[in-house]
């Protein structure tokens, strides 16, 4: 069923984020994400991350490094943080996930660009271009995690598109849709892509209920963290 693009596409997600179609029977809180560990998923060895949108809260990648991981941290807001070793296994870059290359991205303006501000702009880089700039594009990529406000969208449309999510066991995301953002009229766009995830073989496996709602004609406004487990993994 193609979700209609009204207050029913909202209730279609709502539906849609209480459906686990994947039963974890090892499932750990890696501070705060969910991640599954049936079948070696988080190998011992050779484990690697991407964690996309930090806003100086490392415990989820600080909780995959305690375990032997490799943790890539991302987050081009944190303007007053340069590159850096955070831990024997953590690295931070600054520098965001987006669905092309651009050196002077020009965020939307929301309450952690409000804090601080892009003056010159964030340099953002497709996925594909970031395991090029590390060394990765061999590498396995054990979990990828974003919480990037909005932005998930146009990128998870392009990880799709590219067939580079095709190869990810794991796939945790916070999924947004505020009053404004995506435009309304992106809308239509963001339920396909949300739908098509399942058409990949990606299965839910955790879900957090929406936090906030706002329902009317005019406005959208919910979001809420989901994890999915790759189920036709290459």
């Amino acid at each position: 069923m193609t979700p209609v693009v009204s207050n029913g596409s909202q209730e279609n997600y709502e539906y849609d984020w209480g459906r686990i179609r994947y039963n974890c029977k090892n499932k750990r809180e890696m501070g705060n994400w969910p991640v599954c560990f049936d079948d070696n998923l988080v190998p011992q060895n050779n484990c690697l991350v991407y964690s996309f949108g930090i806003n100086y809260d490392f415990r989820f990648d600080d909780a995959m490094a305690a375990i032997g991981c490799t943790v890539y941290s991302f987050d081009p807001s944190m303007l007053d943080t340069d590159d850096h070793k955070r831990g024997d296994r953590v690295f931070f870059k600054r520098i965001g996930i987006s669905d092309k290359d651009d050196d002077r991205f020009v965020p939307r303006v929301d309450e952690y660009v409000e804090k601080r501000p892009a003056v010159n702009g964030w340099p953002m880089r497709r996925l594909q271009t970031i395991l090029d700039l590390l060394g990765h594009r061999k590498e396995q990529l054990t979990v990828l995690k974003m919480d990037i406000e909005g932005y998930e969208w146009n990128v998870t449309r392009d990880l799709l598109d590219s067939a580079i999510l095709s190869s990810v066991p794991q796939f945790l995301v916070e999924w947004h849709l505020f009053k404004d953002f995506p435009p309304r009229e992106r809308v239509p766009d963001a339920v396909e892509t949300y739908f098509r995830l399942n058409d990949m073989g990606f299965q839910l496996f955790s879900t957090s209920l929406p936090r906030c709602r706002l329902y009317s004609a005019t406005s959208l406004r919910m979001l809420a963290e989901v994890a999915y487990l790759n189920k036709k993994r290459n």
